[in-house]
């Protein structure tokens, strides 16, 4: 048990150098100060069949130890990727125990694995009678501090963990009740503002917790191996912000999504996927929105986010057929831009 975790013989200094090197670009980036040539950001998962839908073999809550084990042996088996110069592949653990869905189950939605994939069933109940969720009797949210806890023991502090996917309350709020959510925008404001600030606050709750169950040297937020960002950022979903216009979003979402960003000492990040340059103008009046990381259809919309965005917001872009690295390199000049793909120079 932990053969690879006593002493990590295959983290050469070499290695650690090369990471070194890579966190202090995206540093400097955050800083305002822009680092020679393009920051590219493109690490694996890693653990045997694991993936961020949460389908690794291995079931990671149930049998940490053995899930450790298995993604410590996969860094060894892939140590040299890591030791890439030109594209950033970050040693870190990715704790992801029901990948998008895990605060689902903290409300005690039922959640399970298909074809390879998490998925979550609406809860019965209506918007009003949405209750907290009781995290000191869940069993979910325990064996998850457990392996936090686990995984920073066998970090030694020189790799990295990130914490479970915490997502947001646009998310979070349709997959426990779907359309009923976005109903009630309009017609039950405030069943859905009640609804929301519940969600909200079992959201804050467990970026409180993982802050104190990983140090804050190593923590990172999910899906760092693509998404990394320097100590102290947090990150949000935002892949539901599509569906609703921008006075709603402004109206219900955007102060909740502040509160979240505001819980990290250094702002953070917010995810999109979708058609969602409409909210644009908020997110560029969001004190503690740092970064805004575009991948699939939001990607198609780089441009408008490059010149609508602030100075100081830095933009991460997963290239697409429409949007390839040269197009969104031509259009910042290299400027505010992490590349989350393989570059070489």
């Amino acid at each position: 048990m932990w053969e690879y975790a006593r002493n990590l013989p295959w983290l050469t200094q070499e290695i650690e150098e090369i990471q070194a090197y890579h966190r202090a670009r995206v540093a400097a980036q955050y800083d305002g100060r822009r680092p020679d040539g393009v920051i590219a950001i493109a690490g694996p998962v890693f653990g045997g069949n694991h993936g961020l839908s949460g389908s690794n073999e291995i079931d990671m809550l149930a049998n940490p130890e053995e899930w450790l084990d298995d993604v410590l042996r996969d860094m060894a088996d892939r140590a040299l990727e890591t030791a890439n110069r030109a594209t950033f592949c970050p040693l870190v653990i990715e704790l992801d125990p029901l990948g998008t869905h895990y605060v689902d189950a903290l409300f005690d939605a039922r959640v399970c694995f298909r074809e390879g994939q998490v998925w979550s069933e609406q809860l019965d109940g209506d918007l009003a009678e949405l209750a907290a969720p009781d995290l000191a009797h869940s069993e979910v949210f325990q064996q998850s501090l457990r392996l936090a806890r686990l995984a920073s023991e066998v970090s030694l502090g020189r790799l990295l963990v990130a914490t479970p996917v915490f997502s947001c309350p646009i998310n979070i709020g349709i997959n426990l009740f779907g359309e009923r959510l976005l109903e009630g925008l309009l017609g039950r404001p405030d069943a859905a503002r009640r609804a929301l600030r519940i969600i909200t606050d079992a959201i804050l709750a467990c970026i409180r917790t993982f802050s104190k169950a990983i140090p804050k040297d190593i923590r990172r937020t999910s899906v760092a191996a693509c998404r990394y960002a320097p100590a102290g950022f947090g990150l949000i979903d935002g892949c539901a912000a599509q569906l609703v216009s921008a006075r709603l979003y402004q109206e219900f979402f955007a102060p909740l999504d502040e509160e979240l960003l505001r819980a990290h000492p250094r702002g953070g990040m917010i995810h999109l996927c979708g058609a969602c340059a409409q909210h644009i103008p908020t997110w560029a009046s969001m004190p503690s929105l740092r970064s805004v990381q575009l991948n699939d259809r939001a990607a198609e919309d780089f441009e408008l986010f490059f010149r609508g965005l602030r100075s100081d917001q830095i933009l991460y872009v997963q290239p697409t057929q429409s949007m390839p690295t040269e197009r969104i390199l031509g259009i910042s000049k290299g400027e505010r831009v992490i590349l989350q793909s393989h570059f070489n120079y």
